[in-house]
């Protein structure tokens, strides 16, 4: 028990400090503040590409490389209720084994609302990262791209005895998030390449009440995120919802460096297709909250905008909240239902109770986005 505890343990200050970007919780509900928004930053890319690779070595000289953070992010949405996330992350000055954090974790959540958590991570711990294609090592497990444009992704640890094996198989076509930077020293860099896939796989691992096997089958996503900022100034609210049936997906990101400008959009894909409508044209309005193990979420958010070619009529509503620490105690990771409208050059595709995850992390959560 003291060996779960103490995975347990780790797992909330890790997320707590570097994952959830300084979220702290909230008393009371605020009033709504509109933030404009500036011009996108960028066009939207529409090359086939989708860069997956690894980048530290490219931004190791420079001054603030100890806030560097790069990570490979999957999760698996289970046909049977049962869902997995799983990271590989990269913090830190890489070149200074004792001034960065390498590691693996991954979370378990299953359709009765437990959780199983696990993380791999220690000092000088063995890795290596590619530059030319997704292919990260961490102690012996990998997240990687195949020849075949499919993903392997392995997990083992000695603690509790977990197994795990993933292949991902992308549908949707890949998505690359608009580039944000708030400062010169400050920016993210955020990339979809699977919005939407199949995800099969088997989970193994014991606890006090035995071993468990559990057969993973349900929809897949991916995303790769880096840059470099200090834990407290970055802000997000993200979500990826995809219908099987059309298939089609829609995802949104949009965040905010300390006190500089909200940036982002709502970007949908298909097997043929992707769209984006940036923060200019793009209104986020946060209809209805609640307080979740003290912390202030999200639980109505609806969706609106166009730039011409694409428009979007969304609503997304709170489902259920899997608690990430001790019991009861514990940062909720959040899952909700999405329904609505997206219209791409004259064609209409619904939305209807689509299941995904989604997240919102901010010191002043209640902004209205316009």
């Amino acid at each position: 028990m003291r060996g779960v505890a103490a995975i347990s343990v780790s797992l909330i200050l890790l997320i707590a400090s570097v994952s959830m970007a300084g979220e702290k919780k909230e008393e009371g509900i605020d009033a709504a503040v509109v933030a404009r928004q500036p011009s996108a930053l960028a066009q939207y890319n529409d090359s086939d590409g989708i860069d997956d690779a690894a980048h530290f070595k490219y931004h190791q000289n420079e001054s603030n490389i100890i806030n560097w953070y790069e990570w490979w992010y999957a999760n698996a949405k289970g046909y049977d209720g049962n869902n997995i996330i799983i990271e590989f992350f990269t913090f830190g000055d890489l070149n200074n084994p004792f001034a960065s954090a390498v590691g693996i974790f991954m979370i378990f959540m299953k359709s009765d609302g437990s959780t199983f958590k696990s993380l791999k991570s220690y000092p000088l711990i063995d890795y290596k990262l590619d530059y030319e294609k997704c292919n990260v090592t961490i102690a012996g497990d990998v997240f990687t791209e195949n020849d075949d444009g499919t993903y392997t992704i392995t997990y083992h640890n000695i603690i509790n005895n977990v197994n795990l094996q993933l292949n991902l198989s992308k549908i949707n076509r890949g998505i690359e998030g608009i580039p944000s930077t708030a400062e010169e020293n400050r920016w993210m860099r955020w990339n979809i390449p699977v919005p939407y896939g199949r995800v099969e796989g088997v989970l193994e691992y014991s606890d006090k009440n035995g071993h468990h096997i559990y057969t993973i089958s349900g929809k897949g996503y991916h995303d790769h995120n880096w840059g470099i900022s200090e834990k407290l100034s970055l802000y997000w609210d993200w979500g990826e919802f995809s219908d099987g049936n059309m298939p089609a997906s829609i995802t949104y990101g949009m965040l905010r460096f300390g006190n500089g400008p909200y940036e982002g959009g709502i970007y949908f894909s298909n097997e043929t297709v992707r769209k984006a409508i940036y923060m200019q044209d793009l209104t986020v309005e946060y209809k209805n909250w609640d307080i979740i193990c003290g912390f202030k979420k999200p639980t109505e958010i609806i969706f609106s905008g166009s730039n011409g070619s694409f428009s979007v009529e969304l609503t997304l509503k709170f489902e259920r909240a899997y608690i990430i620490g001790v019991g009861k105690m514990g940062m909720p990771y959040l899952m909700g239902k999405m329904s609505g409208t997206a219209n791409i050059n004259g064609k209409t595709y619904r939305f209807s109770d689509v299941t995904g995850f989604y997240e919102h992390h901010f010191l002043l959560p209640s902004i209205n986005w316009r």
